[in-house]
Formats: structure tokens, sequence, C-alpha cells
């Protein structure tokens, strides 16, 4: 979260999902800064596939959602301290997808 252009791809998506080449827009991002920022923040669970787009030619690509609304951090005499708000959307949405798989594996 040090990295500028981390922060500002976090901010961009707290209130809604955008593809690669919309944060290559609005954050004004080198293109392979961009992929690389957007795969290593998914890895580390910072960003989420909110959902797939398919294109009238067939092609598709994801649209990626900030895991969080909200992050504090606070340096005071020596300590850190991170206060951290959830995107509820993100994680209401999550917590459908895994209870709807389950459901289906007990169906089978």
């Amino acid at each position: 979260m040090a990295d500028e252009e981390a922060c500002r791809i976090m901010g961009s998506t707290a209130s809604r999902s955008k593809s690669v080449v919309d944060l290559i827009r609005e954050c004004n991002l080198p293109h392979t800064s961009a992929y690389r920022l957007v795969n290593e923040m998914k890895e580390n669970g910072l960003l989420v596939i909110d959902r797939m787009v398919l294109t009238d030619d067939g092609k598709k690509y994801a649209m990626y959602r900030s895991t969080f609304s909200n992050i504090t951090v606070t340096f005071d005499r020596g300590e850190i301290e991170l206060e951290v708000r959830t995107n509820k959307e993100v994680a209401d949405k999550a917590f459908r997808l895994f209870f709807s798989l389950r459901d289906e594996e007990t169906k089978e």
C-alpha cells in the first residue's frame, strides 16, 4: 500500500468495479505497470474479480473491485495502528457465491 499507483487503483475501485483499461485511463498508469499491479493486488487479496464481461466480438475481460472501502494507517509514538473497513458489497457477493457453490455440492 506504500505504492502510489496501487493506492490510486484501490481508490478507483472502492465504489465500483473497473477493467484494467479503465484503470490505465483513470489513474494514468503505464500498461505494464497496471497489469502487474492488478495481478499482484489480486494475489494479495486487495482486489477481486467482481464480474466478467463478454464483448460483442466474443472477447472477455475482468472487472475488478477493491476488497476494502477504507484503510487508515496511524503511526503514534512508535505504534502502527491499522483500521480497515471491508467493502460490504464485495464481501456479501463472495459470501453468496461460497454458499451457492456449497449448496450445489450437497445436491450432487
